[in-house]
């Protein structure tokens, strides 16, 4: 009798987790029909029905940034776009749509030019996904093992070079991979990038609106967040420059 019920108990789950699913592949294909046929505003409401069920994928903020690019809405459109991209780092398409929404907002600021070996590191990490480098650690290790056997046990001396060397560039792909992997997580466990979604801002040179005013910023340009009071938010932007911001001034993803 106790298998039965525990039996029942899975099939429940299961059925529920199946009409969850298709409830939220139903929503997404309606915000995408919405979308083509001008109903920006019930586009969202479908793919913000998604999001409230703590779920998230590349496509669906690229179509949430897509909508919001659609509306004028810039900031939520470059917010959306960010998102999708921490997710999907490599995805040309957000690339090239985040790039023509950021020509639409009033700061254009020059970032602070970084040595070849950061872009280097930066543009191998973006090659692909949390999942992907995870993946890439996987088949690396494999490999590693196989290599390693084949060290051990081939006779030719051919073929023990071969063993060792390809194990030692194993070893050398599971490290970055495993450290690629660590960042990417890093990147999508922590908030620590906003943009800011008033018209307007000033930035203080302390937590306090009565602190000296340092620079002015306007609503869509990305900073990062270095520290928080529970009002206010440390903040850098692309030119090193830094200053607080009011915690309402910003949206951090």
């Amino acid at each position: 009798m106790r298998s039965v019920k525990i039996i029942a108990i899975v099939m429940m789950v299961w059925m529920a987790g199946t009409c969850v699913a298709q409830s939220q592949k139903t929503w997404f294909e309606e915000g995408n029909a919405a979308y083509n046929e001008g109903s920006y505003e019930k586009a969202l409401d479908k793919y913000n029905q998604i999001v409230d069920f703590g779920l998230e994928s590349a496509s669906l903020y690229y179509n949430m940034g897509n909508t919001y690019y659609k509306m004028k809405d810039y900031p939520h459109a470059i917010l959306y776009y960010e998102k999708a991209l921490k997710l999907d780092p490599g995805n040309e398409d957000i690339k090239a749509n985040l790039q023509i929404a950021n020509l639409a907002i009033v700061d254009k600021i020059e970032p602070i030019p970084q040595s070849f070996l950061v872009r280097w590191w930066n543009s191998l990490k973006s090659l692909f996904s949390v999942d992907g480098w995870a993946w890439m650690s996987i088949v690396a290790f494999a490999l590693f093992l196989t290599f390693l056997f084949v060290f051990l046990m081939a006779r030719r001396i051919a073929w023990r070079k071969l063993g060792f060397f390809a194990g030692v560039v194993m070893v050398l792909v599971l490290a970055l991979s495993v450290t690629f992997s660590i960042e990417k997580y890093h990147d999508l466990s922590h908030q620590d990038e906003a943009i800011v979604m008033t018209p307007t801002v000033t930035a203080k040179s302390s937590p306090n609106v009565s602190s000296v005013d340092l620079f002015v910023l306007h609503e869509g340009t990305k900073v990062r967040l270095l520290d928080s009071t529970e009002e206010w938010s440390k903040i850098k932007i692309a030119d090193g420059s830094v200053g607080w911001l009011q915690v309402k001034d910003l949206e951090a993803f």
